[in-house]
Formats: C-alpha cells, structure tokens, sequence
C-alpha cells in the first residue's frame, strides 16, 4: 500500500457582502484552487508527485491574501479545468491501493464542503492526521503544531527558495518528510479524519472584545492573548500562524485557527484607558 499526503489551497470571497457570497456562502465557505499531493511508498520515501491548479466558478477574484502566501496569480487559473474534472484527474493519478493523509483537518473539511457542493461523485480513499500523530509521538497531542514548528522540531530544514510554503505540493512534500521521521508512520491510520462543519459566525451580531494591558505594542503581539485567542465558539485557544496586518484604520488582522471551527478573523487595537495606561482590544 502507497501512502498519498494531500494538501490543498484555496480562495475566499473578498467580501462577505459580495454577491458571489451572499449567493453560496453558506454552502460554499471557501472555494479550492489547487490539489498537490505526494505518493510515498512502503518505505516512506516519495515516489511521484501530482499538482493541479482549480478553476474557480463563485469566487472567480483571487483574494489579494490568498495570492500573496500562495503566489498563485488570476491568470495561473484562468485556463485551469474546473472542480470535478480535477478531482477526477487526482483520483486517477492515486491508483488503487493507497490511503490518503493530510496535516490536521483544515484540508478535508475544505475538500468535503467543495465536493458537497460540486455534486462531485469521484471516489477517494478514506483520509487520516498526520498532525495527531506527529502530536502523540512528541508528547504534544492536546497542542496542534502547525507543519512549519513540526519540521524545526525535527530538525528538518526547508528550502523556502525553491519550495516556498503555501504552495499545495510543496507543503504535501514537507509533510512527508516529516511523516517519514515517526518511529511507526504506519500508525497513522489509527488516526482517522472526519470533516467538521464548516461555518461562519452570524456577522450581526456585536463582537465579543478583550481590554488587556499592556507594556508595549512589541510584546502584546507576541502574548498569548494576540497568539492564542480563544475560539468565539467554543472558548478554544486558536492559533495565529501567519502574524497580523496592519490596517487602514490603524487596527491590526489576523487570522487565527481553530482545530474544531476553522479560521476565525482577529483584530487588535492599541490605544490608552483613562488613567493612561496603554491597553489592547482585541476582537
């Protein structure tokens, strides 16, 4: 049996009070836009690679964060086949005897939402964590480690320049490298993946916010407060992988992930409370 390591790009509306959302939105949360995957053999080395850019058919316009971290551009997609046709292309290049793995459950909850959506009746083979075993084997299983802090733990070093991160085959090849250092990768398939829901939180409702003080702007970015806000769902600390942006107000974004809910939007403020003491909303 082949092990095949999935991962998956994919755009978001540009606006949540576009057209394009308020038309799929609730059935479609994001749209993907590449498949890259890795075969890796019994003996945990890769054998073949497979990457396949997605046409998409709601959110035809490249979110500018989207294109930024994957370096995917509007014309890259504008000959590529659409959802199904890709997928079919995927399952085909698989083969038969295989089972399909990805980096925690972003990835899968993503792929079933669009194959929900698509009508796609392409068979693919049952799908497990690498995450969760990477997380058992170091002791961290409660903590998910993002694919990025897994490779320095293990001391395996990247090549950013050739193969940058964000890219859906080049994040499938790290996560095989880092799948080939357990002590028994075999045992990943005790760790199957079931898709979660995939939802946004009602915007009408008012934000929760956070006033915490602060000793200065430098070192709330880095506290857990700005790193690992909770979840507005189920109270879960999320992770902030990628950093915040400042924006045109002057406020700080983000976006921060949960393992059970999906990516939430995060933003900061800095300013002074009334005795003059610098504080930072977060929301």
């Amino acid at each position: 049996m082949q092990y095949i390591i999935l991962d998956l790009e994919w755009n978001q509306p540009i606006s949540y009070h576009s057209p394009a959302y308020k038309s799929v939105g609730g059935k479609l949360l994001f749209e993907m836009i590449q498949i890259g995957a890795v075969k890796v053999n019994e003996n945990y080395e890769v054998v073949d690679s497979f990457s396949q850019l997605i046409q998409p058919q709601h959110y035809v316009r490249l979110h500018p964060r989207i294109s930024r971290i994957t370096h995917i551009t509007q014309d890259d997609l504008a000959d590529a086949p659409q959802f199904n046709e890709a997928v079919a292309a995927f399952s085909q290049w698989c083969g038969e005897d295989y089972a399909l793995l990805t980096w925690g459950c972003d990835d899968i909850s993503v792929l079933n939402q669009n194959m929900t959506f698509f009508q796609c009746e392409t068979p693919l083979s049952k799908i497990y964590d690498a995450q969760r075993l990477f997380g058992d084997v170091t002791g961290n299983s409660k903590e998910r480690k993002g694919l990025k802090a897994a490779m320095e733990m293990l001391e395996i070093n990247p090549d950013e320049e050739n193969m940058p991160f964000h890219n859906a085959v080049n994040d499938a090849y790290y996560t095989a490298l880092v799948f080939a250092k357990m002590p028994d990768p075999a045992k990943v398939l005790e760790y199957p993946l079931v898709p979660r829901k995939l939802q946004h939180l009602d915007r009408t409702k008012k934000e929760s916010t956070a006033i915490l003080r602060i000793r200065s702007s430098k070192d709330a970015f880095k506290s857990p407060a700005a790193m690992n806000p909770p979840c507005p769902i189920c109270g879960k600390r999320m992770e902030v992988p990628e950093g915040y942006v400042l924006q045109r107000d002057g406020r700080y974004l983000a976006l921060a992930d949960c393992p059970d809910h999906g990516l939430a939007f995060v933003k900061l403020a800095f300013g002074k409370n009334d005795e003059g003491k610098r504080i930072m909303t977060r929301s």
